[in-house]
């Protein structure tokens, strides 16, 4: 027969594991899952969503179609009905890029573990040095990053296109750098939110951690609009 104390010793044991495991998921995320602390932004998404305010509501962009790291010609009316992220970036960048595409690489880890935002979101990266940045360059760029091309597209055009969709249309700042630097393109650390019909719906601090667990709280709200 199995004594008291053994049996109050195997409880106390499975009891503290219990707590273990709970605090690594809590930690870390599910036992199985990708390591990837901004997936806690999703937890309790859909209780906010239900609760919280709509998204404010910027400007609409206007039409506008690129070229895809595929080569394939690809615009604002191939994102209609999707809600996507939008950054800007250029391959020779060795500033703020490099954490940009690591963060996008990190949302699209996010997005793609979750059967909602899987077959809802975009995600789109706009290259701003587009007499370099071909689409065969920007789709060995998006390799290293492991770009799934379906769900995030790498774009390029010619400046005199890009440019002014960049500053007029998403409102973010870029500026070539001082004469005869053609590497120094000062351009914007954040990510851009737009709803299915071409309204941007929130900017967000794409260097950062906390500015990438805010935007997928809002994305999650965002897509059950």
């Amino acid at each position: 027969m199995v004594s008291k104390t053994v049996l109050v010793m195997v409880a106390v044991f499975s009891w503290l594991a219990t707590v273990a495991i709970t605090i690594t998921v809590l930690t870390f995320g599910p036992i199985g899952e990708p390591d990837n602390v901004i997936q806690l932004a999703l937890v309790n998404a859909d209780e906010q969503a239900e609760t919280s305010e709509s998204l404010q509501r910027f400007d609409l962009l206007p039409v506008f179609e690129l070229t895809d790291q595929s080569g394939n010609p690809f615009g604002l009316n191939d994102l209609r009905g999707k809600v996507w992220i939008v950054d800007t970036i250029f391959t020779r960048c060795s500033a703020i890029c490099p954490t940009l595409t690591s963060g996008m690489r990190d949302i699209q880890a996010v997005i793609k573990n979750d059967g909602i935002l899987s077959a809802e979101v975009q995600l789109v990266s706009i290259s701003l040095d587009g007499g370099h940045d071909s689409p065969e360059i920007l789709r060995q760029f998006a390799q290293r990053y492991k770009a799934d091309p379906a769900q995030w597209k790498f774009l390029t055009g010619e400046q005199d296109v890009v440019w002014p969709l960049v500053e007029g249309g998403l409102k973010l700042p870029v500026e070539a750098g001082p004469p005869g630097d053609e590497l120094n393109i000062l351009h914007s650390g954040n990510l851009v939110l737009i709803d299915r019909t071409g309204v941007i719906r929130g900017y967000y601090n794409g260097l950062s951690e906390a500015g990438r667990i805010q935007l997928l709280a809002d994305l999650r709200r965002l897509v059950q609009e």
